[in-house]
């Protein structure tokens, strides 16, 4: 009887042995495969690239059950083949200008090599806000009109959904980094409004466990914009928005 305690006990040392090498093993392995997005790949992405690599992440995974770590590795990956792809350095973006008159500033980069996905999330939800800028706007993407007062709120709203006011913010604020002068004030203030409205909708949605929806953030962006309640440059000044140039 003693013999046969002594090998269960054997066993089991040996078992526990080779579950704790098997982890360590995993977690060396984890460690050394952590790839990071390089300063010469970083110079040269544009908030496109970014969207893109969002999109083919979101295809990819379920982000609702994926780590913050993983999603961020793939994002890198799929950053690495956009750049590989486009072979030199003055490839067109979508908005016409050349990549170099396009990129991140400074700030924006910093984030963008820390936390990738997220910034995928931040220029998805620029792309969204402009568009719909477009659609509703005459000038919704030219600087000081009523249209652009509603692209920069709603694209704050957009960010507060999808991450939360916080990193919206750490953003939005990142966008304007270097910039000084009444545009670079009433940006914030736009930005800020729309941020704002957004905890306003969700705390007042009635359904805690919903989130509204872009076009619900519009609706009330919308609505702010037309009653004076974001701020557009007149004559150098700030004034309050209205509804001229609404669709």
């Amino acid at each position: 009887m003693r013999i046969f305690w002594k090998a269960i006990v054997t066993t089991t040392i040996l078992v526990a042995v080779l579950f704790l090498t098997t982890s360590l093993r995993v977690e060396v392995k984890a460690e050394t495969s952590k790839i990071e997005l390089s300063d010469v790949v970083l110079e040269t992405l544009t908030s496109d690239d970014f969207v893109q690599a969002y999109k083919i992440v979101n295809e990819k995974l379920d982000v609702e059950k994926t780590s913050d770590a993983i999603l961020d590795q793939e994002t890198i990956k799929a950053l690495n083949q956009i750049y590989a792809r486009k072979n030199r350095p003055l490839l067109k973006s979508s908005t016409g200008l050349p990549v170099s008159y396009n990129r991140l500033n400074s700030k924006e980069k910093g984030y963008a090599k820390s936390s990738p996905y997220q910034a995928g999330i931040v220029y998805n939800c620029s792309t969204a806000a402009t568009s719909m800028a477009g659609k509703y706007w005459v000038n919704g993407t030219a600087d000081f009109h009523n249209g652009n007062a509603y692209r920069h709120a709603l694209w704050n709203g957009m960010m507060s959904r999808e991450m939360d006011a916080t990193k919206a913010k750490k953003w939005a604020d990142a966008h304007e980094y270097g910039q000084k002068g009444v545009a670079t004030q009433m940006d914030l203030k736009n930005n800020a409004t729309g941020r704002s409205r957004y905890a306003t909708l969700k705390a007042n949605d009635g359904i805690w466990w919903r989130s509204p929806t872009y076009q619900e953030i519009s609706n009330d962006i919308m609505k702010q914009v037309t009653s004076g309640k974001l701020v557009r440059i007149v004559n150098g000044k700030l004034v309050k928005t209205n509804s001229a140039g609404k669709k």
